[in-house]
């Protein structure tokens, strides 16, 4: 259709539904003089006409638009004439506004939700190469992501209605009532998601103007910032509860849309234009960015979704009055502010210069926390007068909307707004400014880097030039690491690939992918019951227990030149002596494969495991996200390399759960530790359970283990002790229901939700506890009694005495099957037997370490520098070709995914 086709015909179309639809996007009372009444339909109904030159533009060739994008851009109108038949329902039927009518208004507005994840996705495919969800080219027709957006609606849809049952259910006599035209949790979700969508489309596309080489599409970031803005009028409007004294927010909303399509109108044909002028100025579009991975994104964003949503719902039921009652001036403030800060946060960056720094590899030295934030106040110095403004600026918004959060938790807690006359008060403010204070400075790095962000918008407006000085003498590293970006944005939400790849690259293979195909964990194998330890114990001190680990250098058995031939001759050999490996390892239950050439890549890494005859299974702790993919292709996890933990000495344990736990498995150094340190250790089970004093033995198989393998510490602030224990009963039995029901069993390992385990918190800390189990067992194939337990590793009070960097979440502890603390001379007792039998292995590149792991318990030393071993782990042969577990579900990796880039976070 030409432009003039599309305008008469658009023009047509409003006359002949004008009679109908004139009421249906208005509100009863707009807020605005009676002469004015109904101008939001008017308004919107002349917004339609320039988003269909908007369309017409996006749509040529030229541009380049991703087909994806178009294809979202077009849904829209969709979701616009899906509001009309839903409004008149809206009046004629419930007899009033569609924003109060929620099935409706939600159903109406996901829609609109949708086209904004088509548009997001199209650049996001776009910019990390051009694959469609097909491997196609983004530009044709399937690469429309439909499989992602069907999982997003049923990740949010049914995580929505769990959540609308289980709030009210576990936490319902803290909750206040609603109005009878509060949106659903589903609703709230709709718009959160929508925000989120643009808010990342916005730099995405912002992003796209550096690759596609056409400059003019960050005219379209800056045209689409109306959009935003009508977005977060609707959003406000329902926060308040769509009160008649914030009417005049529709026809808000309404000019705003009417601008948006304006602006973006305007926007795509300057993009038409340039390309049209200039059609060699475009790139090969995203050849040097990692692939995008759509699953952890579609989780990240249901996650998001239903989080935001719940916390604003519920947020507002918990608090109660809210301090700010509907107020047109205070509305319009939060819609302001909320749209400057989103557009800063995609504009506020050259995605080119950090995707130039991402493509080649170029990282930076690992910051010391202690000194970050005086770094990043150094940097705002060096930003000049722009910077003192952007950081004046934000200390006030901050401290604006601080005191306000504050006063009003107060007053929920205690029941009544605080009183500075009365003395008692005063003495409460002193204690619960103490926690507001420590709060406020965990905010200061946020605080700052948003500063630093706002910056160079805040140079602009003032007129100045270019800042000079330090600032221009910054290393790209400095800048990537200080600012917020869209560029970073973008690739947080887009990349698959990680600092590995600076180590090792897939190398092309004719082997089958094992992606999505992997053989379950097999469970764990217990066989404890009735154990004679005396016995047992002096068994194995009159014999002679064979060495662990037992060495085997393949280069000495070669007779090879090239380095191709070494590799096929190492494979030759492996094939040969499969048998003998395999058997040896159950004697020994270690070997360690030296002077390999062929297992310095995954690719020969896993010809090496499959010749051997081993049956490649997931990780026993998949969904804890503490090892993820190193080669997803090949079967192979990465080790404990992330910097955040290079000084954490990791104890020995088995690689187990008392659910799963892998058969054997094995470690393969890629890169040594670049400075020092790193060690791999090994012990023997056997040794160990013949070393410990055999009292302390006895009483712990007798009493049996529980290890608490998380400390959801978060939940303290919500249930500490406010003189209400029927309160805090309810609280703590809501939260525990709440996450043993709904998240406990995402992470397959059979779990108990305990308070006040470990009596910390005054007893308000939740942990995560296993099943209880014992310390020793019998080995599934030999029948031999080893000690096969993860004490050493998972004492708190062990760790409390070695060098430890574990977040508070991931800290462990144990129990014995009561959940009574060990006796600390029993730790020490099995920390000695443990020590004594560890054989450090400074592992080079490419040895191997194959493991019996019900035989052997492994660890590893701190390290300084990097670092980069791996690990593939193994199932029974009989139980090969397993896929049924909660872990081996796209969900399950995709937690993996998501769990791993939180700890990628930590400060290294």
């Amino acid at each position: 259709m030409s432009l003039p086709d599309a305008m008469s015909a658009s023009g047509q179309y409003l006359g002949d539904v004008s009679a109908v639809t004139t009421d249906a996007w208005s509100a009863f009372s707009n807020g605005l003089p009676p002469e004015m009444a109904g101008i939001e339909t008017k308004l919107f109904q002349a917004s339609l006409l320039p988003y269909l030159v908007y369309l017409w533009f996006l749509s040529r060739d030229e541009t380049e638009t991703p087909e994806a994008s178009k294809f979202g851009a077009n849904f829209l109108l969709l979701f616009v004439f899906a509001t009309i038949p839903a409004g008149i329902a809206a009046k004629t039927q419930f007899g009033d506004i569609l924003a109060n009518v929620d099935v409706l208004h939600g159903s109406s507005e996901a829609l609109l939700t949708l086209s904004n994840l088509f548009f997001f996705m199209g650049f996001a495919y776009a910019l990390s190469g051009g694959s469609s969800p097909t491997g196609a080219s983004a530009t044709k027709n399937d690469a429309i992501p439909w499989k992602s957006v069907a999982k997003f609606i049923g990740i949010v849809s049914a995580s929505s209605l769990l959540l609308s049952f289980a709030i009210p259910l576990g936490f319902g006599d803290v909750l206040h009532e609603e109005p009878t035209n509060a949106l659903s949790l589903l609703t709230w979700g709709v718009h959160v998601s929508s925000i989120t969508e643009w808010t990342a489309a916005m730099g995405a596309v912002w992003a796209y103007a550096e690759f596609s080489g056409n400059k003019k599409w960050k005219n379209l970031t800056w045209a689409m910032s109306p959009f935003l803005a009508s977005g977060l009028s609707a959003c406000t409007f329902h926060f308040f509860y769509n009160p008649p004294e914030l009417g005049a927010l529709v026809p808000l909303q309404a000019l705003l849309t009417l601008t948006g399509n304006c602006t973006c109108a305007f926007a795509a044909y300057t993009i038409w234009d340039e390309a049209k002028s200039h059609p060699s100025s475009s790139t090969k579009i995203g050849e040097n960015m990692a692939e995008f991975d759509a699953d952890a994104f579609i989780l990240k964003l249901a996650l998001w979704t239903v989080s935001g949503a719940s916390l604003i719902k519920y947020g507002e039921l918990f608090i109660g009055d809210a301090p700010l009652e509907p107020d047109l001036v205070q509305a319009m403030a939060i819609i302001i502010f909320s749209t400057t800060i989103l557009t800063m946060y995609s504009v506020s960056s050259s995605p080119s210069e950090e995707t130039k720094q991402y493509s080649e590899g170029v990282s930076e030295a690992p910051a010391d926390p202690s000194n970050k934030i005086q770094g990043m106040k150094d940097r705002i110095k060096t930003l000049g007068v722009s910077g003192t403004i952007s950081y004046v600026l934000i200390e006030l918004m901050f401290w604006a909307i601080a005191f306000p959060v504050a006063l009003s938790w107060y007053r929920y807690m205690d029941g009544n707004w605080l009183d500075l006359s009365d003395p008692v008060d005063k003495a409460k403010l002193l204690g619960a400014g103490t926690v507001f204070i420590n709060i406020v400075r965990l905010l200061v790095p946020f605080r700052l880097g948003t500063a630093i962000m706002l910056a160079p918008k805040v140079e602009e407006w003032l007129g100045m030039t270019k800042i000079e000085g330090e600032r221009s003498t910054s290393t790209n590293s400095e800048k990537n690491n200080d600012m917020w970006s869209s560029g970073n944005f973008s690739k947080a939400l887009i990349k698959n690939g990680d600092k590995r790849n600076e180590i090792m690259k897939e190398q092309p293979s004719n082997l089958p992918s094992l992606t999505n195909v992997l053989n379950d964990c097999p469970r764990t194998r217990w066989n404890c019951e009735s154990i004679d330890i005396n016995s047992a114990q002096q068994e194995y001190k009159n014999s002679n227990i064979p060495e662990c680990p037992l060495a085997l250098d393949i280069s000495s058995k070669l007779d090879a030149s090239s380095t191709n031939e070494i590799a096929d001759c190492e494979l030759a050999w492996l094939r040969e002596n499969a048998d003998d490996i395999r058997d040896k390892l159950l004697k020994h239950g270690c070997i360690h494969l030296k002077g390999l050439e062929l297992t310095k890549t995954y690719v020969g890494f896993r010809k090496m495991y499959e010749v051997l005859g081993f049956n490649v299974c997931m990780d026993p702790i998949h969904t804890s996200g503490l090892r993820k993919f190193a080669s997803e292709t090949n079967g192979i996890y990465e080790e404990v390399n992330k910097p955040a933990l290079r000084k954490h000495y990791i104890g020995l344990h088995n690689e187990s759960t008392t659910n799963r736990c892998a058969a054997f498995g094995a470690f393969v150094c890629f890169k040594p530790a670049e400075i020092s340190g790193g060690e791999f250790f090994i012990a023997d089970g056997k040794r160990i359970f013949r070393d410990i004093d055999s009292n302390v033995l006895d009483r712990i198989y007798r009493e049996r283990v529980r290890i608490s393998v998380s400390n959801l510490d978060f939940f303290a602030p919500i249930v500490e002790d406010r003189g209400n224990p029927k309160l805090e009963k309810t609280l703590k039995e809501g939260i525990a229901n709440v996450v043993d029901k709904y998240v406990a069993p995402m992470f397959d390992m059979e779990l108990d939700m305990v308070w006040g385990a470990d009596g910390m918190i005054n007893g308000n800390r939740l942990q995560a506890i296993e099943k209880s189990e014992s310390p020793i067992n019998r080995h599934p194939v030999t029948n031999e009694v080893v000690w096969f337990c993860n004490i050493h590793n998972h004492s708190r009070y062990l760790r409390d005495n070695r060098m430890c960097t574990v977040p508070e979440v991931g800290m462990t502890e144990v129990y014995n099957g009561n959940l009574k603390r060990i006796n600390e001379d029993d730790l020490d007792e099995i920390d000695r037997a443990s020590r004594k039998n560890i054989v450090p292995v400074a592992m080079k590149e490419g040895e191997v370490l194959l493991v019996d792991n019900y035989r052997v318990l492994h660890g590893r030393d701190t390290f300084e520098g990097d670092r980069y071993h791996a690990v593939s782990w193994f199932t029974f042969a009989e139980e090969a070709n397993a896929k049924s577990s909660s872990a081996n579900t796209t969900t399950g990796n995709t937690i993996n995914s998501v769990i791993n880039k939180m700890l990628d976070l930590l400060p290294k």
